[in-house]
C-alpha cells in the first residue's frame, strides 16, 4: 500500500538514545554505585546516575503518582507532570534494549494503563533519555504542541482495517479482466493472426495489458472501503502492507460518539463485498499511534 502512517517519537541525540534490536546479554554481577546513587536507594527513589528513563507516552493531566512495577523489565512507571501535562515514564538501565515481542507488549500495556487515566500521545517504542531532566526540558519545549495534540485527540480512538483479498476472490477479478477488458480482448484477438516472433511480443503484451487491468480492480476496491469507511472518521492514513494480499491496510481516528456508526459501516462493507472475496479485519480501540 501505499504511504506509511506517522509515529510518534523524538529521536534528538542530546535528550535520547535510540536502540537498535540485540540479542540478549549475559547478566553480570552488581555494578558498584556511588554514594549519591546509594543515598537514592535507600530513600527508596529512583538513581539517575546509572538508570535513564524511558519513554512511553504524553498524558493529559499533572498528577504525579506511581502506575505500580510494570515497566520493561519491570520498572516502577510513574507520571512526571509538567504544567497541564504529563510523561509517563520507568528506570532503565543503559544498555540495548531487545525489540522482541515481550517488551513491545510491555511499552503497549503501560500506554493502555495510561489511557484509563486521560487522552494519551503515546511514544514509538525505545525511546530512553539520559535524565530524568532530559524528560521535563522535552515537556517544557514541547508544551504547547503536546496540548494541542492532546486536545485534538481528546475522546478519540484508534481503529485499524486490514482488508485480504483471498484466492477465489483474486481468480474472480482476473476472469473479468480477461473476458471484459477491451485491451485484452483486443490483444487476444490478434494472437491467431501473427507469426512466431510476433505472438510471443503480443502474449508478454496481453499479461501486461492482464495485470494492469487486475491491480486497477484491486485498487478501485481498496479504494471504495477505504472512502466508505471514512465517513464517521475524523481522519484516516493508509499504512503499509505487509503481506501482497492485504490490498487495504487503514487506520481511521473515530470519536468515542460515533464508534458505533463506525462499526455498523464495518458490517455494510463486510456483506457489500463478500461476493468480491474480500475479507475485512478490524482492530481497536487504540491509543492514537498514527495520528499524534
Amino acid at each position: 500500500m501505499a504511504g506509511e502512517g506517522r509515529r510518534c517519537g523524538w529521536s534528538d541525540q542530546d535528550r535520547c538514545l535510540g536502540h537498535r534490536p540485540s540479542r540478549p546479554r549475559p547478566t553480570r554481577g552488581p555494578v558498584p554505585h556511588t554514594r549519591k546513587e546509594a543515598k537514592a536507594r535507600e530513600r527508596g527513589g529512583w538513581s539517575s546516575v546509572t538508570e535513564g528513563r524511558y519513554l512511553y507516552c504524553i498524558l493529559e493531566g499533572a498528577e504525579a503518582k506511581s502506575l505500580g512495577n510494570v515497566g520493561i523489565r519491570g520498572g516502577e512507571v510513574r507520571v512526571l507532570p509538567y504544567e497541564s501535562v504529563s510523561a509517563v515514564v520507568s528506570p532503565i538501565s543503559f544498555g540495548e534494549i531487545e525489540s522482541n515481542l515481550e517488551n513491545i507488549l510491555v511499552h503497549q500495556k503501560v500506554v493502555e494503563l495510561a489511557r484509563g487515566i486521560g487522552t494519551t500521545l503515546p511514544v514509538r517504542f525505545g525511546v530512553i533519555f539520559k535524565t530524568e531532566d532530559g524528560v521535563k526540558k522535552l515537556l517544557a519545549k514541547s508544551y504547547e504542541s503536546y496540548r494541542t495534540k492532546l486536545h485534538k485527540l481528546k475522546d478519540r480512538d484508534e481503529f485499524g482495517v486490514k482488508v485480504i483479498l483471498n484466492d477465489s476472490g483474486l481468480k474472480r477479478i482476473r476472469e473479468n479482466v480477461e473476458a471484459h477488458s477491451e485491451e485484452v480482448l483486443a490483444t487476444r484477438k490478434k494472437l491467431p493472426k501473427s507469426g512466431r516472433g510476433t505472438s510471443y511480443l503480443l502474449r508478454l503484451k496481453l499479461e501486461e495489458a492482464v495485470k494492469n487491468q487486475l491491480y486497477k480492480k484491486i485498487e478501485d476496491l481498496s479504494q471504495q472501503i477505504y472512502t466508505r469507511l471514512g465517513a464517521p472518521a475524523d481522519e484516516r492514513t493508509v499504512l503499509k502492507s505487509d503481506h501482497e494480499q492485504i490490498i487495504l491496510n487503514a487506520a481511521y481516528l473515530i470519536n468515542r460518539s460515533e464508534i458505533e456508526r463506525f462499526q455498523k459501516e464495518v458490517e455494510a462493507v463486510r456483506k457489500d463485498f463478500v461476493g468480491e472475496g474480500l475479507v475485512v479485519h478490524t482492530s481497536g480501540p487504540w491509543a492514537p499511534y498514527s495520528f499524534c
